[in-house]
């Protein structure tokens, strides 16, 4: 694979495993069973869903859809994709005062 297209291997190797993450905490949380389990537990996977989401925004190519979201789609639309859960997960990351979900 030429290292001058993007996706190159490593960043396909981490796109991978990253939307695979994602995903994983994503089905997990719309199962029913998920809100019958421990509160510190469903914090960390809501928290830990939102720092992956923020670490995928930060790949090159996806900021040109956001970009691309901002001039073609209803307003706001791509700040909610963006900025919102950026904003979310640095409120986690760098102010931890809770410890539980609900």
């Amino acid at each position: 694979m030429d290292e001058h297209l993007k996706p190159n291997r490593a960043e396909l190797e981490f796109l991978n495993l990253a939307y695979n993450s994602f995903y994983d905490i994503f089905d997990e949380i719309f199962e029913d069973s998920f809100w019958e389990k421990d509160t510190y537990y469903r914090f960390s996977k809501v928290k830990d869903g939102f720092t992956i989401y923020a670490e995928l925004l930060n790949y090159e190519p996806i900021k040109w859809v956001i970009e691309e979201i901002k001039k073609r789609r209803p307003p706001m639309e791509a700040e909610i994709g963006s900025e919102l859960f950026k904003f979310i997960r640095n409120l986690f990351a760098h102010f931890p005062f809770y410890m539980k979900y609900g």
